[in-house]
């Protein structure tokens, strides 16, 4: 019957509309989900602090609304290959004996230059080792063993590109996000990222990785501003059950507490039922609390913390639900059908 319930409540769980997409990004580094929502072993605990302060706290994982500073840095990168020329490098082209081909050039944003005698040219994508010997080839047939030097003269107006994107006034390369209700966030160049579910060091890493192949020059960090907060549920024999909006750790107790406390002649508090799902894995996972163990015994070991999304289901009592069972399907079900008298029963 324990097990039934169980699988009910994490299909209950799995169809939460809040939780229904799944990340295409691993949690590497980060620690089993269900090891963030229960309480550290006792053999775990500083003996100098409190437990409540010992155990371990989840991450916390970014949601809808909450906002991110990112910081970018733009700068050269040193590389031990040769230099590519690019578009807007600013090179200068000599010929040995040939004059009249020697000067300054820009590459257009097509990669090309002009030159005498050989109209456009293609030099974007080629080391100026590689440019000097085409060019050698290219003026063979119009001059004797011609020989082509090139020198770099500016080659810095993809970085200068670079942060002029990255410029916003008066905050210099620093700006705001906002996560959008579905989770994305939207940064220059390389677009919009699903954030939410995301611990700040993930989404970091995240970005820095698509910054690395799109734009090298380009690495930021990552800060969390300012909280929306997150939902979790409160179910079950409880004065107020519904959803509850949390911006900080918070236990089983002190979400029925938020929730109103629990019905004192219904509730089974030494069963609660605690349902989690990883946003990011899609794994469901659940457990038992027992809150009567933490209220009237004061035993916090058994407190577990509760992360976005997650469902704390307070049961009825047995006597409860039998009460009820009768009265639902016994005697509401007989004078729905016009049977009279009275209903009785006993539990044993």
């Amino acid at each position: 019957m324990r097990e039934a319930v169980l699988k009910l409540l994490l299909l209950t769980l799995a169809l939460l509309p809040s939780c229904s997409s799944i990340f295409p990004h691993d949690r590497a580094g980060e620690p089993d989900y269900i090891t963030a929502v229960r309480p550290t072993s006792p053999d775990m605990i500083d003996p100098d602090r409190p437990f409540e302060e010992s155990r371990y706290l989840p991450r916390y994982s970014l949601n809808s609304g909450d906002r991110v500073q990112v910081a970018f840095d733009v700068r050269a990168i040193e590389s031990d290959e040769d230099y590519v020329i690019e578009p807007g490098d600013v090179i200068e082209i000599k010929v040995l004996f040939h004059t009249e081909v020697d000067g300054v050039y820009n590459v257009r944003p097509d990669g090309k230059i002009s030159l005498p005698y050989k109209s456009d040219f293609r030099i974007a994508g080629l080391t100026p080792l590689e440019a000097s010997a085409e060019l050698a080839a290219l003026y063979s047939d119009i001059f004797r063993n011609p020989s082509v030097s090139i020198q770099l003269k500016d080659t810095g107006q993809r970085i200068d590109n670079l942060r002029q994107i990255f410029n916003f006034g008066n905050q210099g390369q620093t700006q705001t996000y906002q996560l959008g209700p579905d989770g994305f966030v939207n940064l220059p160049v390389v677009g919009e990222f699903r954030a939410a579910g995301l611990t700040v060091a993930q989404l970091e890493s995240i970005v820095n990785s698509s910054y690395a192949r799109m734009a090298p020059e380009v690495n930021c960090n990552i800060t969390l501003t300012d909280t929306a907060g997150y939902g979790i549920f409160v179910m079950g024999e409880v004065e107020e059950p519904g959803r509850l909006t949390i911006t900080g750790p918070t236990t089983a107790a002190r979400a029925l507490a938020l929730a109103g406390g629990h019905r004192l002649a219904e509730a089974d508090l030494s069963k609660c039922i605690l349902l989690s799902l990883d946003v990011v894995s899609g794994e469901a996972t659940a457990q038992y609390v027992d809150l009567e163990a933490v209220l009237k015994r004061g035993d916090i070991s058994r407190d577990a913390f509760l992360g976005p999304n997650d469902v704390l289901v307070v049961p009825s009592k047995r006597i409860v639900e039998m009460d009820r069972w009768v009265d639902q399907y016994i005697a509401k079900l007989l004078l729905f059908r016009g049977v009279g008298g009275n209903v009785s029963y006993r539990l044993n």
